[in-house]
């Protein structure tokens, strides 16, 4: 497993019992769920994450479920029974929910796919509270980044997660995998003639946890 922006640093052996499809799912998802939720959720703590249906969304499921949290998973229709099969306690339609606008406060949250405004997000967050963008529009990140020191008052914590790759953690989310607390979600592999056809489902929002191409 191996990541191309600096592969000396984060090489680790494949164990025997992960599977090659499986291991590619996890240097960039499995290390953004972990870096997204580790260290930062007390049981009981209400955490939602945005994007629950995606590769890192679902590891982040776990992982806040395996910390103790009440977990809400946000995504369109078409994943609402994949994420209720991770553990969440709570789902939402983003299509047809505004999770700023449920007059609920969130410990911790997630936020795979950045659209909303800073000021709404920041409407969620609890007291003490964090929020973590990591992916969405680069107008919705870089306010992220902008704005989210001078809403950082009554204790939260507003801003942009910085994933840095490192062996450690790739060794920590794959013993996850070994030891089965965390669990893989490739629900479909493609030849690399099937790059568009995958390309088009990821696309379409359609896109269960991990799509991986088999080359050879």
């Amino acid at each position: 497993m191996t990541n191309t922006g600096r592969p000396r640093k984060t090489i680790v052996h494949k164990p025997a019992s992960v599977t090659f499809a499986e291991a590619s799912t996890l240097p960039q998802a499995a290390l953004i769920a972990l870096q997204g939720t580790s260290g930062k959720i007390e049981p009981g703590d209400r955490v939602l994450i945005n994007g629950a249906g995606g590769g890192a969304g679902a590891f982040a499921v776990q992982m806040a479920k395996a910390d103790g949290a009440e977990v809400t998973g946000v995504d369109n229709g078409l994943k609402q029974e994949f994420i209720r099969s991770l553990g969440v306690d709570h789902v939402f339609d983003y299509t047809r929910t505004d999770y700023t606008k449920t007059n609920a406060r969130y410990d911790l949250i997630l936020d795979l796919v950045c659209e909303r405004s800073m000021f709404a997000i920041r409407r969620a967050v609890a007291p003490g509270g964090c929020y973590a963008a990591v992916g969405g529009s680069v107008r919705a990140l870089v306010s992220a980044a902008s704005l989210g020191r001078l809403l950082s008052t009554g204790g939260r914590r507003i801003g942009v997660l910085m994933v840095r790759p490192n062996k450690d953690d790739l060794l920590r989310v794959a013993n996850m995998v070994v030891a089965g607390t965390l669990h893989t979600t490739v629900e479909r592999t493609y030849p690399l003639e099937g790059v568009p056809e995958a390309l088009r489902h990821l696309g379409e929002g359609r896109a269960l946890g991990k799509l991986v191409i088999e080359i050879g």
